[in-house]
């Protein structure tokens, strides 16, 4: 009988070589596997992760350390790896806080991800749990990413299925939208044809600074624009093509989505 497996990143800066939350993750029968966070995510090393999570065998995915240790940063990047996933449902996702102090505040698409204070029997009932996991819920849009060492980070977004925009504006809050495409669901396009494209827009949501781009490209059930993002991006937003619209009608009619 094949273990199911778990992945367990150590927040701590100076992790121990043998973590006793390794020890009892296959004391109850994980086939276990433990990751320094702070050395992987150096160099874009944590989007290497995407291939273990990405195995329908890892069942649960751990985030152990202080409560100061959740930083923006590691929440994001727990949630682009969320967004990268191409299996039916994600694995449990559980964050574990190794002593006093406020648990990590965490979008409500992210779905049931288990919060547990360090004692003896997390492993246990992560065990239990994993038997219950859920599919995350739905979004306002189609939003997928892809994570690659060497291109870095795109995001994806699309009309949810029966719907159709005739022009977009696309862009994020807290990162620089650095390059974008449209073209079909799921793979990152080579080349496409960009209809009256506008780069660099810039503007203010709610007292927080974004950066989007735009095209007229019709986008339906088949296709997505495509954002290549540098930083943390906080949220995304879909609008219409600025031309159609004020800002602020733009704003009320977007799509939009706090990523962590």
């Amino acid at each position: 009988m094949t273990l199911p497996k778990a992945l367990l990143c150590v927040l701590d800066e100076h992790p121990s070589a043998q973590p006793p939350e390794e020890a009892a993750l296959r004391a109850v029968g994980f086939a276990a596997a433990t990751v320094p966070w702070r050395q992987t995510s150096a160099q874009r090393g944590w989007m290497r992760l995407l291939p273990i999570l990405d195995d329908p065998a890892v069942q649960a995915w751990v985030f152990c350390g202080a409560s100061t240790d959740f930083t923006p940063a590691v929440l994001n990047r727990m949630a682009m790896l969320t967004l990268a996933l191409r299996r039916p449902s994600p694995p449990l996702t559980a964050c574990l806080l190794t002593g006093d102090g406020p648990e990590p505040e965490l979008p409500h698409w992210l779905g049931d991800v288990r919060v547990f204070r360090r004692d003896k029997n997390f492993a246990a009932r992560l065990m239990a749990a994993r038997l219950k996991s859920r599919p995350l819920p739905p979004r306002p849009f189609h939003l997928a990413a892809h994570l690659d060492p060497l291109i870095g980070q795109w995001l994806e977004a699309g009309p949810t299925e029966g719907a159709q925009w005739p022009g977009f504006m696309a862009g994020t809050l807290g990162a620089e939208v650095t390059a974008f495409g449209v073209g079909p669901r799921g793979i990152l396009p080579r080349k496409c044809t960009l209809e009256r494209p506008l780069r660099g827009i810039r503007g203010d949501w709610g007292g927080r600074e974004f950066s989007a781009c735009a095209a007229r490209n019709l986008i339906g059930a088949d296709n997505a624009c495509f954002l290549r993002v540098e930083g943390e991006p906080e949220a995304i937003f879909i609008a219409p093509y600025p031309e159609e619209d004020g800002l602020e009608t733009r704003n009320q009619s977007a799509a939009y989505l706090e990523l962590a």
